[in-house]
């Protein structure tokens, strides 16, 4: 009977340290999400040295130029 409860304590605290484990990984996820769209919005709003508009349309063709030669 010992045995049993060893093992469920064991299997207790495992699945414990997994689900805190997820919890975290999801928390950073979700923080690291939260950075990207605040510098999302201040690139696309021209905050960092103007880079839209025109600069942008440019950039989409040479990416799409070199997709093209690549195929």
């Amino acid at each position: 009977m010992e045995l049993f409860r060893q093992a469920a304590t064991i299997m207790v605290l495992g699945m414990g340290l997994v689900f805190l484990f997820l919890a975290a990984v999801i928390l950073c996820v979700m923080g690291v999400a939260r950075l990207v769209r605040r510098y999302e919005e201040q690139a696309v709003s021209g905050g960092e040295g103007g880079k839209g508009g025109e600069d942008g349309r440019k950039l989409a063709a040479a990416i799409a130029v070199a997709l093209g030669q690549r195929r």
